[in-house]
């Protein structure tokens, strides 16, 4: 962002329309400053073509009727809320009703003998034809409508009770009419826009909301898909390009350090992904810019062990490296993880098997405090190489002897001001930087939303591909599948096997009626009342069973954590708290209840706690709405492939575009209004090609301030701290 100071105040509309009426109804609709009038676009356009006359209309045919009002009058349904306004309509050669629901206010605004146009499907009742809750397009006291305006594509803007389509519709074009040129100057350089063929600012409004032809809406659109993923890459490119101006110190490694030591001792060989990952990071890290690399890749493709490598490598270079986590257990867990795979190389701070090792702490929100002072001094006098943490590390009494190396994990839960906080804790030098997801992510949308990173991509997983039987149980047309799932959870936990059993809350929520659209919601039972309902069914009579959730104490979650791993006891009855990073190898079995609460990438990262020492495996999605609820399209298409890859396509294309740009990277609330980073991926290659021209050209876009302004308001700051809990 730019830091030359706040950028001016936009015009509002307070200021520009004389009716408060109007102001205030706008400002229900969201729309404050002349910018949001004129970017509030129609949901859809009306193409009347040219009157039908009311003799000719046929039943379920859509026309255009221009005739003058005989009369109005209004009264209560019988069968519903509201009330129903009845017009009656003549041309001179026939006459036709047309009814309004809930409309009443036209009584008073439509005066016998006033001239309205008017479109909407004509149909039989009562075998008289009527015109069912049409469209004015215009209407002018004492005289016809214009028949050429009426004749272009009518635009339908979302609307309220409080303003008509129509009444917004006239002030917007009075607005546009009115701007001034400041507030109409263009985001998009001449130069861009002339190569792209795209009509400039004043012009796309124009055909946005006073469209001439059927061609003119589809050309702005285009135009203002184009000015969004040019902006964002825009954004992009400008933090890039500052990032590779710091200053960094080159972290080379050691021939015979501690990395070579490690590899040596792998009883495996790493897969050609983790290679080339590894190759790519190291050569980043061996360099004076600091690196900013995104590493993804599919559940189970070893991403933990590619750090791994790259925090050896810092240590090997006399640095310290830092593994930032969003949770407590993932925190543990990381912890734990990184012990088993350095083994004897660890030296584990109390036993002191390898005094020459790599030195390892965990620092968490729930660190005893006399241990969180020991490790605060150890990490000043850079007796740590390696610390695991939440957002412990980034307290102002965390400081570091010489960070070089900082890692993010699941770096979509964390705000930009908390990853910034930890890098800026590196000595003078700013330390190289990776983040991780386990959630694959697509082309387009790596570049549109991490397009200022690197990337490095784990497409193979270690082993071989999982076998992991899948399958959607819907309780509520086949209640009886039930006790056959819990027969099979049973069934493996009497072979030796372990099982975790998901709930999508930690209190039971009972069955409601959603206020908005009225349907049915089942009940979503809570951990402890899941784990007490599974106790007592037959099938798993003698099972010990336990419960994990995001409110227990730390030192809780990790003994409970522990113990299971240990195989202490058979069935955990948990919360998200287990979606990432937990790895039991023993465990088999899971069953998701109220799946369908759940997105896509949850489920998918949920059942790759099961079968990951390569062992087959199965998993229930279990949800109690029907099988034609629109949930279980999804669910089905989850239980039809193991292919993380796949699912991030699908998840891209059923979610809304906004999503897809969340605060996670900005920092900010980023809504995507037209662009499709799936559906639009030309439209985004051809910006990014543009905008890196452009930024490199001019860094900080002093020279392109209507860009620059845009760009600040497309992302809208938002740097709070969302640490998860579940």
């Amino acid at each position: 962002m730019s830091e030359t100071g706040p950028a001016p105040r936009p015009p509002q509309l307070a200021d520009l329309i004389t009716a408060k009426r109007d102001v205030t109804a706008l400002e229900k609709l969201g729309l404050y400053s002349l910018e949001d009038a004129l970017r509030y676009f129609p949901r859809r356009y009306i193409y009347p073509g040219q009157p039908t006359p009311i003799r000719d209309l046929e039943p379920e045919s859509t026309a255009v009727v221009l005739a003058w009002v005989v009369g109005v009058s209004s009264r209560h349904m019988r069968n519903r809320r509201g009330k129903l306004t009845t017009v009656t309509l003549s041309d001179g050669m026939g006459t036709i009703t047309a009814t309004f629901f809930n409309q009443p206010w036209l009584e008073a605004k439509l005066l016998p003998e006033q001239w309205v146009a008017l479109t909407g499907k004509a149909s039989l009742y009562r075998g008289q034809l009527q015109l069912s809750n049409p469209v004015l397009l215009n209407q002018a006291a004492g005289e016809a409508p214009d028949l050429e305006e009426i004749s272009h594509p009518i635009p339908i803007y979302p609307a309220s009770a409080q303003i008509s389509t129509q009444r917004i519709q006239r002030l917007i074009r009075v607005l546009l009419d009115s701007a001034p040129p400041e507030a109409l100057a263009d985001p998009l350089p001449a130069d861009v826009r002339l190569a792209h063929g795209l009509p400039d600012y004043r012009q796309a409004l124009e055909y946005v909301h006073r469209p001439m032809g059927e061609r003119e809406p589809e050309q702005a659109l285009e135009r203002f898909k184009f000015e969004e993923a040019f902006a964002l890459q825009a954004e992009l490119r400008t933090r890039r390009v500052r990032t590779e101006l710091e200053p960094a110190v080159a972290l080379p490694g050691e021939a015979g350090g501690q990395l070579r030591a490690f590899d040596e001792s792998l009883p495996f060989e790493l897969t050609a992904s983790q290679r080339r990952a590894g190759t790519e990071i190291s050569k980043d890290l061996a360099s004076t810019s600091p690196m900013n690399r995104l590493l993804h890749g599919d559940v189970g493709s070893g991403k933990t062990l590619v750090a791994l490598r790259a925090m050896l490598q810092a240590v090997d270079s006399g640095k310290q490296a830092a593994l930032l986590a969003p949770t407590e257990v993932l925190a543990g867990q990381h912890f734990r993880s990184l012990s088993a795979m350095l083994g004897p190389l660890a030296e584990d701070g109390s036993l002191f098997a390898n005094p020459s090792g790599v030195r390892l702490a965990l620092l968490t929100g729930s660190t005893p405090a006399k241990e969180r002072r020991k490790i605060a001094l150890d990490l000043v006098a850079g007796e740590i190489d390696i610390v695991v943490g939440t957002h412990a590390l980034l307290s102002d009494s965390t400081i570091f002897h010489d960070l070089g190396l900082v890692v993010v994990d699941e770096q979509h839960r964390f705000g930009v001001r908390q990853r910034e906080q930890l890098r800026a804790k590196g000595s003078g030098a700013v330390p190289h930087t990776l983040v991780m997801t386990a959630t694959p992510i697509p082309r387009t949308v790596a570049m549109t939303v991490f397009g200022d990173l690197d990337v490095s991509v784990l497409r193979e997983l270690p082993g071989g591909p999982r076998a992991i039987a899948s399958h959607v149980v819907s309780l509520a047309d086949h209640p009886h599948w039930a006790a056959r799932m819990w027969e099979v959870v049973g069934e493996r936990v009497a072979a030796g096997q372990q099982a975790f059993v998901v709930a999508s809350r930690i209190e039971t929520q009972e069955a409601l009626t959603d206020p908005e659209t009225g349907e049915p919601v089942p009940e979503a039972v809570g951990v402890a009342d899941l784990a007490e309902r599974i106790a007592a069914l037959p099938a798993l009579r003698g099972a010990r069973i336990e419960v994990l959730h995001g409110r227990l104490e730390q030192g809780e979650k990790d003994v409970i954590m522990s113990r299971f791993a240990h195989g202490e006891f058979d069935v955990l009855v948990a919360t998200t708290v287990i979606e990432v990073g937990v790895d039991v190898p023993n465990a088999r079995t899971m069953v998701i209840m109220d799946a369908d609460r759940f997105g896509i990438a949850q489920l998918h990262q949920l059942r790759g706690r099961v079968g990951r020492a390569g062992d087959d495996a199965v998993c229930f999605f279990a949800t109690n709405r029907p099988e034609a609820h629109e949930s279980a399209e999804r669910l089905r298409t989850v239980a039809g492939t193991l292919d993380g890859f796949a699912l991030a396509d699908y998840d891209v294309e059923q979610r809304r575009e906004g999503d897809v740009l969340g605060r996670s990277q900005w920092g900010a609330r980023t809504s995507l209004r037209y662009l499709s980073v799936i559906r639009d991926e030309p439209i985004v290659l051809a910006a990014r090609t543009a905008a890196h021209r452009l930024v490199d050209e001019d860094p900080e876009l002093d020279g392109h301030r209507a860009l620059r302004a845009y760009i600040d308001r497309l992302l809208v700051r938002d740097d709070s701290d969302w640490m998860e809990t579940s």
